[in-house]
């Protein structure tokens, strides 16, 4: 078992840091609870790049990850946003047709296009066996009719990646994820407001009479490896929403202690008191576990071996401890932690979001459990 303990060049690292701070923390300062103009955001990738975050050519998953944890500490809604287009377009060069491939890959790796996964549903949430969204053969395309609901990046998507119940020529159906271009299959959209993260935009999407070549859904010879590739992309996606909480739970860590060296009560610094120094250290511990284990899972996957157990003991725990982090932050300031005119109210909203994004904490202590127990909570 890989132990995902792998550290990327200090200097790289500092000059990445750096860039961000001076080039797009303004932009999350400024996008905390607004949209950010999509036409920004070719040229916000190539600063990224130019400042070393390895979007289109990441090394090794761990790097990727660590500059990843640096995006989402100034603005993790651009973080989450590119992760999820990120995602679609892994999904896209591993199992796409060709001419989709040439096609899409390019514009979503440099922020010219939007890709999002489009699984949970009204009627069901992490059941994707339950799913109710259907696509029809006729001729050489399916007709997709369905809802998918909170879908990061749903709104704003140029691709999505649609799970589906797909019916054969045969009559009998299979889930099975399903490529949506929108340009050449329209399907409609709205905004879904949520209490965080309200810059990394959730939607609803709907499919009515959507028509997509046959080649966008892979054939059933191949069907099961495409499945087994979706769920390695969810994977993936749930390991990247735990670096986005380890990047929100360091910028409150971050704020606290600065506020403890300076703020002065009963006559000396608050830093110097037992609790607040017990509240930095636990703070400081659990970051450095979610990293270890968002590491781990991520070099699981990057080995191509199972990993659910990993990805899901990392996003389970991840996300939970940026709201007991940015909780304990707020406690740190006392009233001051309430105010706008401090970070942490952000923080604290933006990391509660995560816990229920890319499945439940709930859900994902119910994978870690089966795979100790080999018993099942769930079909």
């Amino acid at each position: 078992m890989g132990t995902g303990l792998v550290t990327a060049p200090d200097d790289w690292l500092t000059s990445l840091r750096k860039g961000l701070e001076e080039d797009i923390r303004p932009l999350g300062d400024r996008y905390t609870d607004d949209r950010l103009p999509l036409d920004m955001l070719p040229e916000i990738v190539k600063t990224l790049r130019g400042h070393g975050y390895p979007m289109e050519d990441p090394p090794d998953e761990v790097t990727f990850a660590l500059a990843s944890e640096e995006l989402a500490r100034v603005f993790p809604s651009l973080e989450g946003c590119l992760m999820i287009s990120y995602a679609c377009a892994r999904y896209i060069m591993a199992a796409g047709p060709p001419d989709l491939r040439e096609r899409a890959a390019p514009g979503l790796l440099r922020g010219e296009r939007i890709g999002c996964l489009a699984s949970t549903e009204p009627n069901h949430g992490s059941n994707n066996a339950a799913v109710e969204t259907r696509a029809v053969p006729r001729g050489d395309e399916y007709v997709i009719n369905g809802r998918k609901r909170w879908i990061s990046n749903g709104d704003i998507s140029d691709y999505a990646i649609v799970l589906c119940r797909v019916v054969a020529d045969n009559g009998q159906e299979e889930i099975r994820p399903v490529i949506v271009e929108r340009e050449r299959s329209p399907y409609q959209t709205r905004d879904l407001p949520k209490l965080g993260l309200t810059a990394f935009v959730t939607s609803e999407m709907i499919f009515e009479d959507c028509r997509v070549p046959r080649e966008n859904c892979v054939g059933p010879a191949g069907a099961l490896k495409n499945l087994r590739l979706v769920f390695k992309t969810l994977q993936w996606a749930r390991c990247r929403m735990a670096v986005v909480s380890l990047g929100i739970a360091r910028a409150a860590l971050e704020t606290s202690v600065a506020y403890a060296r300076k703020r002065r009560q009963f006559g000396r610094l608050i830093g110097e008191f037992q609790l607040i120094q017990d509240k930095i250290c636990t703070m400081a511990t659990e970051i450095d576990a979610s990293r270890l284990l968002i590491h781990r899972a991520l070099t699981s996957i990057e080995e191509n071996r199972r990993a659910d157990r990993e990805a899901s003991m990392a996003k389970a725990y991840a996300t939970e401890m940026a709201v007991r982090v940015t909780s304990e932050a707020i406690q740190i300031h006392g009233a001051n932690g309430l105010s706008p005119d401090y970070p942490l109210e952000r923080h604290f909203r933006d990391a509660r979001a995560l816990t229920i994004a890319e499945g439940t904490t709930e859900i994902h202590k119910l994978v870690v459990a089966r795979s100790i127990l080999g018993l099942s909570a769930f079909q």
